[in-house]
């Protein structure tokens, strides 16, 4: 049971340390690296720039996921947009 106890304590130990991110870039840094990739800059409407962070990887690291649109059609769809998926630590785009 105390060997039990051990192992659990460890493991609670090793998760927090494992799971703590150092954001070094934050998401409005995100949009501006996004944008000056992208060739244009999204509208001025809300939904012309989506942003999520998420994690990826062993051990985890953030990222973020910035999606631009140029403009928006009569149904308020994206007409041109970009994805991006940019290293919350380094900056560096990871994909596009």
């Amino acid at each position: 049971m105390l060997l039990l106890l051990a192992v659990l304590v460890a493991a609670f130990a090793a998760s927090r340390s494992c799971g703590g991110h150092n954001r070094e870039i934050s998401q409005d840094e995100a949009i501006e690296i996004a944008t000056d990739a992208a060739g244009f800059t999204p509208c001025t409407e809300q939904s012309c720039v989506l942003v999520r962070a998420i994690q990826r990887g062993i051990p985890v690291r953030l990222y973020w996921i910035v999606g631009l649109a140029e403009s928006l059609d009569q149904n308020g769809r994206p007409a041109r947009f970009r994805n991006f998926v940019i290293d919350a630590e380094t900056g560096v785009i990871t994909q596009s």
